[in-house]
């Protein structure tokens, strides 16, 4: 399973950045909490990058679902009811009895504490089970048992091919809780549930609309990405996303302390519209020799790849558009991902399999098995020649209109450096 997840993270996502991976104890048991906003991506993205696999908690409702119920069960995900999904007495007996065996021999379990996957742009309330498995579990036996918050983050959810971070925070430990537990359950179980709200809000960004975190986040690329970088290059999003939080903090403090990033932003944004480009090929787009060498070494691989990128294009087009197409039904978008992210999974297996059935009967064995194999690479390199295409459409298209628009650039780019400035002495103050 956690080969299975590396390669579909890999596959989904374009990159993924993993932010302070040793604070997860290699050994010892852990109870992991993290924020919920993906669906099963969320899981999968886990499994992928932890370098300990987890033992996760999930509704039980989940296994009622055909398609995913192989999944869970290989992953060993532990069936949770919820008081809405069950009837009458206390069905989670089971689920934490294992959870505490996990613990007890160092294990790790792994809980989405909000208790369901949203949209929203901040942490939503905790439910107390995770609180509770650690309390009881580190009073049972499991001595060193510590809780540690991850905190995932996207920049387009549901987006195929988009990126996503993985923020691990410090271990806290449980057992200075045990004394407080074993006196009074219910307002320590309450207190411990605040402390891992606390910890899960430190590694998550948090913002009060998604207006705020879209404006947040534009803001902090432009401070983040450095002078004359290729359009090609992105910023790293862990870098992004901490930019983008602190300032969200400092205007929930101070909101007029904002008021000169607020103008400077506006004014340049009204350059980059009157140019007609973004800031990455604003800022590629200034070195000429850089813009060249970039399109034409980009050129060069597209070409080198065009016959391996057409047949994996051929064979992947008809599934991935019957994926598309059902991934538009869900509203929420970690569902979108989900689907997206498992249909084609299927299907594409699917199609690996009848290609080499049809190839194998036609030619040969052997063939068909080359066929079967070669498909989903043929499929990956299209993956990366079509993406490359399209930054050779932004570095040119970019080139062009800075060339029509030459009188201009200075300014933007003064305006830029203003923004920049700004957000140094936000980020310089207390």
């Amino acid at each position: 399973m956690t080969a299975l997840a590396r390669l579909l993270v890999r596959v989904f996502f374009r990159s993924i950045e993993i932010q302070d991976g040793e604070n997860l104890p290699a050994s010892g048991p852990v109870v992991l909490v993290a924020n919920h906003t993906n669906g099963l991506v969320d899981g999968l993205l886990l499994m992928a990058t932890l370098g300990r696999y987890p033992r996760f908690l999930g509704k039980s409702t989940l296994f009622k679902i055909p398609p995913l119920w192989p999944f869970l069960k290989l992953s060993g995900v532990i069936p949770v009811y919820r008081t809405m999904d069950a009837g009458a007495g206390d069905h989670n007996l089971s689920a934490f009895a294992t959870s505490h065996a996990l613990l007890r021999t160092g294990g790790m379990v792994a809980v989405f504490p909000e208790g369901i996957s949203h949209d929203e742009p901040a942490l939503q309330p905790l439910r107390t089970g995770a609180a509770r498995i650690a309390l009881e579990a580190a009073g049972e036996g499991a001595e060193e048992l510590v809780a540690v918050a991850v905190g995932l983050v996207y920049d387009a959810k549901a987006r195929f091919r988009s990126r996503a971070l993985v923020r691990v925070g410090a271990p806290v430990d449980v057992a200075r809780w045990v004394a407080d537990y074993r006196r009074d359950e219910r307002a320590t179980v309450r207190a411990l549930t605040e402390d891992l709200a606390a910890q899960i809000a430190g590694v998550s960004p948090s913002f009060s609309s998604w207006a705020q975190a879209k404006q947040f986040s534009w803001m902090a690329e432009v401070f983040v990405r450095a002078p004359g970088a290729d359009v090609a290059a992105e910023v790293g999003l862990a870098d992004k996303v901490h930019v983008a939080a602190r300032l969200a903090q400092r205007e929930e403090a101070s909101p007029r302390s904002l008021r000169q990033l607020f103008l400077d932003f506006a004014t340049y944004e009204r350059d980059l519209n009157l140019l007609g480009v973004n800031d990455a090929q604003l800022v590629a787009g200034s070195n000429r020799r850089r813009v060249r060498l970039s399109v034409l070494w980009s050129a060069c691989k597209v070409l080198l790849a065009l016959p391996f990128a057409v047949a994996g294009a051929i064979v992947h087009l008809i599934p991935f558009q019957i994926v598309k197409q059902v991934a538009k039904r869900p509203v929420n978008e970690g569902i979108k991902a989900t689907v997206k992210l498992l249909g084609c999974f299927v299907l594409f297996v699917i199609t690996y399999a009848v290609l080499g059935v049809l190839v194998g009967r036609a030619v040969g064995p052997w063939a068909g098995f080359v066929a079967a194999v070669a498909a989903p690479l043929c499929g990956y390199v299209a993956v990366r020649a079509i993406e490359r295409v399209k930054r050779i459409g932004g570095v040119v298209e970019g080139y062009r209109a800075l060339r029509l628009r030459r009188d201009v650039l200075a300014s933007a780019l003064t305006h830029r450096a203003a923004v920049v400035q700004d957000v140094h002495t936000i980020l310089r103050e207390p």
